[in-house]
């Protein structure tokens, strides 16, 4: 009987022992994996943390109903819209409507849970244009949606307005992954904004030939991989102070890309995205940068115009010469003004603003990363999505 005691008294210090070590090891990886990924636990983990143990049959077989239809469909849900000292729902004409998207479960795809909202004009009709605004680092949609001033224009154009929004379990400043282009991080965002824009546009029967959208640095990024990974989705592309396109795989290369451009030519640097120019159906887009900027080099803006004429199969100086104009010489809302030459009009766009930092021109100067001072940036950049339908 001793030794019965004496042997399962050492086999409970080994299981003690072995299941300390496993534990440590757990942890030890956390710890690697939350410094790897923003120095924040992933939304994987924390929606995995939150979710209550299931404890009687009936949850088990209810998870797995919703398991399966989670597979086939994007789980859309409702959430109170997000207020603050400088955002009152009260102050716009139209309605805020709020919602979660979550990315329906598919092997080898990382799940994406983002919140969005949608601004609705007071007359909003069937058929109409919709544009998706991604807001950069350090902001939130809120934030933009302020500063950027574009519900004004979507009262009188009667304009849906779709905002998704950063986790900060994705990344602690809200930044989007664009500077890491796989199914872990960039890729896996992008294909949720796409499912945002598919959502909002079938909840409000928004036109699918007029569906824009644009962004503001990080947003101007992602905005741009969003599009060109779902052409037939977007109609055109607006970026405000974004970096140019290349072929950055971490936050180090993304930084040195906003710092200095890139050193390759755009069959050399997008040759990731677009593999044959060929088979693309082309993207216009219309591009703004401050020659001010201290945060995105301003030689970035003038890359984005070479790579985007590139992009739509525009050999820029044997298509024609390129369109330069001066405008609103001498007045605050001053600014020059670049267009590839094309039969259909202004295919590719780059408006560079003397004196303007990293904000977006013309805005809500109260609001960071908004300036008062150049052109409206959201009427130049509505007056060029207007000019284009998506064909077919």
């Amino acid at each position: 009987m001793d030794c019965i005691k004496h042997a399962i008294t050492g086999l409970h210090v080994t299981r003690n022992k072995s299941t300390a070590l496993f534990f440590s090891a757990v942890r030890k990886m956390a710890r690697l994996q939350r410094t790897a990924w923003g120095l924040a636990p992933h939304a994987l983990f924390s929606e995995m943390m939150s979710k209550p143990a299931a404890r009687k049959p009936a949850a088990k077989v209810a998870r797995k109903s919703a398991d399966k239809v989670a597979r086939k469909h994007p789980a859309i849900s409702k959430m109170p819209v997000e207020q603050g000292s400088d955002f009152d729902p009260a102050k716009f004409s139209g309605t805020w409507k709020a919602r979660v998207y979550s990315t329906p479960a598919t092997p080898g795809v990382w799940p994406v849970r983002l919140s969005y909202f949608v601004y609705v004009p007071t007359r909003l009709r069937t058929g109409c244009p919709m544009l998706v605004m991604l807001h950069g680092c350090e902001q939130n949609a809120r934030d933009f949606a302020v500063g950027s001033r574009m519900h004004r224009l979507a009262d009188r154009e009667g304009l849906l307005l779709v905002y998704p929004q950063q986790s900060r379990r994705a990344q602690q400043n809200r930044c989007w992954h664009w500077y890491q282009p796989d199914s872990a991080h960039g890729y896996a965002e992008a294909d949720a904004i796409a499912g945002i824009a598919a959502a909002a546009a079938a909840d409000y029967h928004a036109d699918p030939a007029r569906i824009y959208i644009a962004g503001l640095s990080a947003g101007a990024d992602m905005a741009a991989l969003t599009a060109l990974l779902h052409p037939g989705q977007f109609a055109a592309l607006g970026m405000h102070s974004g970096a140019a396109l290349s072929a950055a795989h971490n936050a180090g290369q993304g930084l040195r890309v906003m710092r200095h451009g890139v050193s390759t030519v755009p069959g050399e640097a997008l040759k990731a995205l677009l593999r044959d120019r060929t088979a693309f159906a082309g993207m216009p887009a219309i591009i703004m940068q401050g020659d001010d900027d201290h945060i995105v080099d301003k030689r970035n803006g003038g890359q984005l115009f070479e790579q985007f004429a590139w992009i739509n199969g525009i050999d820029i100086g044997e298509d024609g010469p390129i369109a330069a104009q001066d405008l609103a010489v001498g007045g605050t809302r001053h600014y020059h003004r670049l267009d590839t030459p094309s039969r259909r009009g202004a295919i590719v766009s780059l408006c560079q603003v003397p004196g303007l930092g990293h904000a977006w021109s013309g805005g809500d100067g109260r609001v960071r990363f908004h300036a008062g001072q150049g052109p409206n940036a959201s009427l130049l950049m509505w007056q060029f999505f207007k000019a284009h339908r998506r064909e077919g």
